[in-house]
C-alpha cells in the first residue's frame, strides 16, 4: 500500500496541478466512452463498462477505499476467499498505476502551457511521460483482472459469500470495499461470458498505446 500513500501525498503537495489532472482524466473518460461506445451501449456490457473503464481504468481517486483496505486488511484475510483478495489486490494495483500515469501527465500538461487537450496534444504529453513498459503492464493487468472476475462470477459460492458478508463487512469497517467487489462481480455476472469484452479492451488499448507512443497523428 506504500505506493498508494505516495500518490495520495503527491495529490496534496503544494503546487500539484489538480486542475490539469481533472482535465487529463476528463479527456480520458471521453476517449474511453468514444472508443467503446458500440461495446458498452449493449445492455449486456453496460454495467461492466462502467465498472471497468470508469471505476478502475479511468484513474478516479480511490483514497477512501485505499485507506479502508489498509485498516481492515487482517479482517478481510479471514473473511474473504483467496480469489477475492487477489481480485481486490489487482483492482487496487490497476487504480494506483492509472492514477500515477495521470499525475505524471498532469505535470507535463502544466509545463506545456496549454489550457485544453485534443488528441494531438494528449499524444505529445503521453510520449513525454514515456514509461512504455509500465503502460504495457497496465494493459496486461486489465486483462488479468478481467479474466479473474470472469472466472469468479461462475462460482455460486463466491456470489453467495460476497452477499453474505455485506452486513459483517459494514460492521467491521470495510463496507466500501465489499460494495466495490460486489459491484464488479455483479457487473461481470450480467455479461455471462465476458471474454469478448475483456479481449476487446485489451486489443484496443494495446493499439491505442502504440499509436500514442509512435506519432502525433
Amino acid at each position: 500500500m506504500s505506493e498508494s500513500h505516495k500518490l495520495a501525498a503527491g495529490l496534496d503537495a503544494p503546487g500539484f496541478p489538480l486542475a490539469e489532472l481533472e482535465l487529463v482524466q476528463d479527456w480520458q473518460r471521453q476517449r474511453l466512452a468514444r472508443t467503446y461506445h458500440d461495446l458498452i451501449s449493449q445492455p449486456r456490457y453496460r454495467a461492466a463498462g462502467d465498472f471497468f473503464l470508469v471505476e478502475l481504468y479511468g484513474g478516479l481517486h480511490f483514497r477512501e477505499r485505499d485507506q479502508e483496505m489498509e485498516r481492515v486488511l487482517p479482517v478481510m484475510v479471514k473473511m474473504l476467499r483467496d480469489e477475492m483478495l487477489l481480485a481486490l489486490a489487482q483492482a487496487f494495483e490497476l487504480q494506483s498505476m492509472s492514477l500515477g500515469f495521470d499525475m505524471d501527465m498532469a505535470k507535463a500538461f502544466q509545463q506545456s502551457g496549454w489550457d485544453q487537450l485534443n488528441r494531438t496534444r494528449y499524444g505529445e504529453i503521453y510520449r513525454v511521460c514515456g514509461r512504455a513498459p509500465e503502460r504495457v503492464k497496465q494493459i496486461e493487468l486489465i486483462r488479468r483482472l478481467g479474466l479473474e472476475l470472469n472466472r469468479l462470477v461462475h462460482h455460486r459460492l463466491v456470489m453467495f459469500l460476497i452477499r453474505t458478508i455485506r452486513g459483517p463487512a459494514r460492521a467491521a469497517g470495510f463496507g466500501l470495499l465489499q460494495s466495490f467487489l460486489e459491484q464488479g462481480l455483479r457487473a461481470f455476472r450480467t455479461m455471462g461470458d465476458g471474454t469478448e469484452f475483456i479481449d476487446t479492451i485489451w486489443r484496443k488499448e494495446s493499439e491505442m498505446m502504440h499509436q500514442f507512443m509512435a506519432s502525433d497523428k
